[in-house]
């Protein structure tokens, strides 16, 4: 097996993912930047929103459809709190 100089393995120790939010008055309105490790991306403007309700489950959630650093990105923000990045 074949060593390369000057390569390592590096994890992230500071496993943190946050989506932040510019708080309206009504609360949490607008994503602004996303945090994943010590790394956040900005969001440069929200396409689209919508309120989604799971007919199975009964859990509503968030969709933002957004640019993030030159990339469409879709975001589901549920309402216990958790939530998904999905790049298109």
């Amino acid at each position: 097996m074949e060593k390369r100089a000057g390569m390592k393995r590096k994890s992230l120790k500071n496993n943190r993912f946050e989506l932040k939010f510019h708080d309206g008055y009504k609360g949490k309105e607008t994503p602004r930047s996303l945090i994943i490790g010590n790394r956040e991306f900005k969001i440069d403007r929200v396409l689209e929103r919508k309120r989604v309700l799971d007919h199975q489950t009964g859990e509503q959630s968030e969709v933002f459809i957004c640019e993030m650093e030159g990339q469409r990105v879709r975001l589901v923000i549920h309402d216990s709190g958790k939530f998904e990045i999905v790049y298109l």
